[in-house]
């Protein structure tokens, strides 16, 4: 059992939330003050906890159904249908009923209305103290598509997160301790057209170590008529093709697709060559353990904060939108060389940020320090200011990220007050990182 950060819930007014959503269905995790991860689940006593992306209209009049009641009710007449919310939102594919036109990005704003109306039981939304949404693949048009429909919604906390499926998975084996780590952790996913498997892979030759996700893809028919027996036989594939002679393997089969019946020749192989975990909530639980990990949820205090700063992590997860350099500065503080950190590796390039104020004084160039953690290479990059003539003064350095390979770098002579004003200059640099 996870233990709750100091501070965070002791009152028992707040909770956090982990939401994983893809185009076909949803699914939501949350801990309060009880101290363990818990998820929704749509009947009371049970393990039913996906929750499809679906919405239906009922007949001639304003009623809306939702997840599993929207199939229903459209299979027995009463609605008609509304599915894959998620990308006719992020297409902008509006949906015609009754002769009227529904907004996709209103559907689906509906669609997440409802879905975190399952929470009621834990607390209102302005008791909502941060979520984290986990998706397939995270993009900068599906984090503003979400973030508008949470602004529609009136959620009140501006701690919106995101990170992919395969971070998701990371962090839900690492709670599980070093040596889930180690024992080859696979994740296998499907839709109606692909398998998707995940591995994890932990460097041991660095301090962290670093994981890496390595993920593949296996063709399925689209005749779902057929997918049971052909599920088995590509899952079987899959798993042979992962394996190495001697290693362990631990097999993480995440989606109600995946049934004792209809894998009886995969199942056997992997039971052959590790332990096998079988469920549906592995990445909204995963998203709450990372949401756990995060000091701005944890409310420590600043010296608390300080102490968790230094602590070195002893893994350090590189996915597809993970840096995999340290960017900072070598400055003079206090007659000492210092080095100051303004993206760290393992930031998600669409949160990294960073800022530094430092006086400055003749020559006319700053110079940024780049560390890969992968390869241990070192590099330098000089911005050049232009028109600065040398004097005294207070720079401000702001560093962000448009990709996963482009630093934005924003330079702005601060003046030294009334000593000195300021000349109102100001260098932008957009630099491809190696």
């Amino acid at each position: 059992m996870l233990k709750l950060p100091g501070g965070f819930g002791s009152s028992g007014k707040k909770y956090i939330v982990g939401f994983d959503l893809t185009d076909t269905s949803c699914g939501i995790s949350y801990c309060s003050d009880q101290g363990d991860i818990r998820t929704v689940s749509l009947v009371a006593g049970e393990e039913e906890y996906v929750i499809p992306m679906a919405l239906s209209k009922r007949h001639g009049a304003g009623q809306w159904f939702f997840g599993r009641e929207a199939y229903a009710s459209s299979d027995a007449g009463e609605s008609i249908l509304v599915a894959n919310l998620f990308s006719k939102a992020l297409w902008g594919e509006d949906t015609h009923i009754d002769g009227l036109v529904y907004g996709a990005g209103s559907l689906f704003t509906l669609y997440l209305k409802r879905a975190f109306g399952l929470l009621q039981s834990v607390g209102s939304f302005d008791r909502m103290e941060a979520v984290m949404f986990t998706l397939p693949e995270v993009t900068v048009q599906a984090m503003e598509l979400i973030k508008e429909s949470l602004r529609s919604l009136h959620i009140k906390t501006d701690k919106i997160y995101f990170m992919s499926h395969s971070e998701s998975f990371y962090h839900y084996v690492a709670e599980q301790g070093d040596d889930r780590l180690h024992a080859g952790p696979v994740l296998f996913t499907v839709d109606d057209r692909k398998l998707c498997m995940t591995k994890l892979r932990v460097g041991r030759h660095t301090v962290p170590q670093v994981v890496h996700a390595e993920t593949s893809y296996y063709e399925l028919p689209r005749d779902r008529g057929t997918l049971p027996d052909d599920l088995d036989s590509t899952l079987l594939k899959a798993a042979q093709g992962s394996t190495s002679f001697g290693q362990e393997y631990s097999y993480y089969l995440v989606g109600e697709e995946f049934t004792e019946d209809s894998l009886s020749n995969s199942l056997k192989y992997m039971c052959g060559k590790g332990k096998v975990y079988g469920g549906t909530n592995l990445f909204s639980k995963g998203a709450v353990i990372a949401l756990l990990e995060k000091n701005e949820v944890m409310g420590n205090a600043s010296g608390n904060k300080k102490k968790n700063a230094e602590k070195q992590p002893a893994f350090i997860f590189l996915g597809d939108d993970k840096l995999t350099s340290n960017i900072g500065m070598n400055l003079l503080s206090q007659g000492s060389d210092a080095y100051y950190a303004l993206l760290d590796a393992g930031t998600c390039w669409f949160e990294a940020e960073g800022s530094v104020e430092f006086y400055i004084s003749g020559g006319s160039e700053v110079t940024l320090s780049v560390s890969s953690i992968t390869d241990g290479g070192n590099s330098d990059v000089i911005i050049s200011l232009d028109g600065y003539e040398g004097e005294l003064t207070r720079m401000k350095l702001s560093a962000t990220m448009s990709d996963i390979r482009t630093l934005n770098v924003v330079i702005e002579d601060m003046g030294l007050g009334a000593f000195t004003r300021t000349k109102a200059n100001k260098w932008e640099e957009e630099i491809e990182l190696p």
